[in-house]
């Protein structure tokens, strides 16, 4: 998040990041600067660089940040070119937040300034990386940014991988410079986007829970080429392998020279799932609660203490289909009515569905009809094992424990935990 954002607004929309943060990967809030400078020919002592912010405590900087860098001493420049920047004051802001109809812009600020922010205020490193161009190149580079960075060129629609602040630094050298930089020496981590993702959230275990609920299928594939670059740290290690061809056809390094510019203290520390544990807890409660049903039942005693474990088991039930009944309302609009790219074809959905809720009601009321509804979202979460066990979809452990506590529910429901 970019220092024009106060803390009172910026807690207006806690929620909003607590849920959608994976749709603002690296993204920085801050109302656009309109006012640019007329035209500037670039002096011999200019350098371009590429800029990372490594990732912050917050959940709007977990996965970092990436940025232009012009400096000219001679021409008193000292900019930083911010693809990662939005108009808070939209008062429509929430609705396309979620809706994923968010548009993005090009900010051109101090570099100075921002840095100070991103060091001293978040205590995020800043890593440079100096681009080997020419006078020429550098020119051309430079114009692109100023020509994007007007009011008619600076939005784009923002999309958590294909198009976002990290992406559009890659996009700027590939439409200055068409086929002149090769990444392909880079083979990065090999590993999914989701797997890619969940790298980054060791400290937000509920934050990870959250967003892995909403990923769909696409975020199990591997990247491919430019689709790297979506996290900035990524993209840093593949512009230090890229190379180019210069003036004489000689194949030589993209990066000319690269430094850690900011380096100030902090410790990332990984947190336990908490999650995975609360519905451990909750299935151990859960199972010891109907097997004291059961011996009840066997017994043919009747006394409140031994009503006791069918409160506690409805109870339970009720947690678990609540929560999950919610959270499959925001899966359906995320999926089928949200322009989001990634929340589409999310196997979560065969067990964190809105049916969940009519389980709920279930717990009160006491018709045959339900007993269908059971039967139903049974089939749901075995089909769900049976999807994970092909590997369709990545799973968080957590998720296999709610699976088997609605696989019990339902068979109690059903009538298969009678005594």
């Amino acid at each position: 998040m970019n220092y024009f954002l106060s803390e009172k607004n910026f807690y207006k929309i806690a929620f909003v990041f607590i849920i959608a943060s994976i749709f603002t990967v690296a993204a920085q809030d801050a109302v656009p600067n309109n006012s640019l400078s007329p035209k500037i020919t670039l002096s011999r002592s200019s350098v371009i660089s590429m800029i990372t912010i490594y990732p912050g405590d917050q959940i709007y900087s977990l996965f970092g940040h990436s940025a232009f860098r012009v400096y000219d001493p001679e021409n008193g420049i000292d900019r930083m070119y911010n693809y990662g920047t939005f108009d808070f004051t939209d008062g429509f802001f929430v609705l396309k937040f979620i809706e994923g109809k968010l548009d993005y812009y090009l900010d051109i600020d101090s570099f100075q300034r921002a840095a100070r922010y991103y060091s001293n205020n978040e205590k995020r490193k800043i890593y440079e990386q100096v681009l080997d161009f020419d006078l020429k190149q550098q020119q051309a580079l430079f114009d692109f940014l100023e020509k994007n960075g007007e009011p008619e060129n600076r939005v784009y629609r923002y999309d958590f991988i294909w198009d976002n602040c990290s992406t559009r630094i890659a996009y700027a050298v590939d439409k200055t410079f068409p086929g002149l930089v090769d990444y392909s020496a880079y083979k990065g981590s090999e590993e999914s986007f989701r797997k890619m993702i969940i790298s980054y959230l060791g400290e937000k275990p509920f934050t990870n829970f959250g967003i892995q609920l909403v990923l769909g299928k696409r975020t199990d594939r591997l990247p491919v080429g430019h689709e790297l670059f979506f996290l900035p740290i990524y993209m840093k290690e593949a512009f230090s392998a890229a190379v180019m061809k210069n003036e004489k056809n000689e194949t030589v390094p993209l990066i000319l020279k690269e430094s850690m510019i900011a380096s100030p203290e902090r410790a990332f520390e990984k947190k336990p799932d908490y999650p995975f544990f609360i519905f451990l807890y909750v299935l151990i409660i859960y199972f010891v609660s109907l097997v004291l049903q059961y011996l009840k039942n066997r017994s043919g005693k009747d006394s409140f203490i031994l009503k006791l474990p069918g409160i506690v088991s409805a109870l339970c039930e009720g947690f678990v289909f609540l929560v999950t009944g919610i959270i499959g309302l925001l899966i359906t609009y995320l999926w089928f009515f949200s322009y989001h790219s990634v929340t589409v074809s999310n196997l979560n959905y065969l067990w964190c569905n809105p049916l969940n809720l009519m389980l709920f009601a279930g717990i009160f009321i006491k018709r045959k009809g339900f007993a269908l509804l059971n039967k139903l979202s049974l089939v749901m979460c075995l089909a769900y094992l049976v999807c994970i066990a092909a590997g369709a979809q990545y799973p968080l452990p957590s998720f296999f424990l709610i699976v088997i506590f609605l696989i019990m529910a339902n068979l109690k429901k059903c009538g298969k935990f009678q005594g």
